[in-house]
């Protein structure tokens, strides 16, 4: 058994939680374990922890979590069944999660869109603990890990530099700073026996609602995925500053490709959509040259 799953097992064990054969959920930016057979998903940041201070983040996201369950806002929860964390063993942040069971139905889109409007709407004093608007925190954090470990050529990191000073020119000084999903595409709705729910809350942040509302429709938009965007905007019910989410959609670009060549090392899709954002920004450069000419 691997370290980090031996651990996360033997931590669990000490709460009353008997797993002899974990399930590997995913393994990407995070490591993401089911507890077999107890309904208990064990969270354990890999990539991400090369950003952000892992612990620190994790409490964050238990936190938000908290708080969407405590405003009936369907949303992944902390578990019930152990003391979800986080906890620090063998140089390991874990967290611990209710286990959502995916259900084979029709994703409910306006349901996950009427909830998104409803994280947007919380009192925003009451997420105070959520981090300032994390794409032009992180951006910065990004480009230097890569450059410094030498993930990207240099023309390519030039590229993501360029375009975030350009954006970040281009952007508002200030937003109208809301309680975010951060990270609020369809991959991260699940239909569960719950209804339509929110998953992946690690990126949750103060920021603009453009922000959600690009990530939303940005992979269908740019990247041609056949994914219901439109019925989802409708069902949110509020029109957004179209110039910002158009901005927002950009950024959303610059944002994905970084994370992605940081990931490309140890995830192997990673490295398909980093070379597929690259191209896309090519492209974009090309054509706002092409314009001005």
């Amino acid at each position: 058994m691997r370290p980090e799953i031996a651990a996360t097992v033997a931590l669990a064990a000490e709460f009353g939680i008997h797993c002899e054969q974990p399930r590997i959920v995913n393994e990407g930016f995070n490591l993401l374990l089911e507890l077999c057979p107890e309904p208990v998903l064990a969270r354990i940041p890999t990539v991400v922890a090369e950003i952000r201070d892992p612990f620190e983040s994790a409490r964050r996201e238990l936190a938000f979590a908290a708080l969407l369950a405590e405003s009936d806002i369907k949303a992944a929860r902390p578990s019930a069944l152990v003391p979800p964390g986080p906890h620090r063993v063998d140089g390991l942040v874990i967290s611990f999660w209710e286990l959502e069971r995916e259900v084979s139905r029709p994703l409910d889109v306006k349901a996950a869109a009427r909830s998104l409007r409803r994280i947007h709407d919380l009192d925003p004093h009451r997420a105070i603990f959520l981090p300032p608007f994390r794409p032009l925190v992180e951006l910065d954090l990004l480009l230097e890990r890569i450059g410094a470990r030498r993930r990207l050529a240099s023309k390519d990191i030039d590229l993501l530099e360029s375009e975030k000073e350009r954006l970040s020119g281009l952007l508002p000084k200030r937003f109208d700073e809301r309680p975010l999903h951060g990270d609020a595409h369809f991959y991260n709705i699940m239909e569960s026996e719950r209804g339509a729910v929110w998953i992946d809350l690690e990126d949750g942040c103060l920021g603009p609602v453009e922000w959600d509302l690009a990530t939303l429709q940005t992979a269908a938009r740019r990247l041609g995925q056949d994914l219901p965007w439109r019925e989802a905007v409708a069902a949110y019910g509020r029109t957004p500053d179209h110039d910002l989410l158009e901005l927002m959609i950009e950024l959303r670009g610059v944002y994905v490709a970084a994370w992605h060549a940081l990931g490309a090392a140890t995830i192997p899709e990673s490295a398909l959509w980093r070379d597929r954002w690259l191209e896309l920004l090519r492209e974009d450069r090309a054509n706002r040259a092409r314009a001005r000419s």
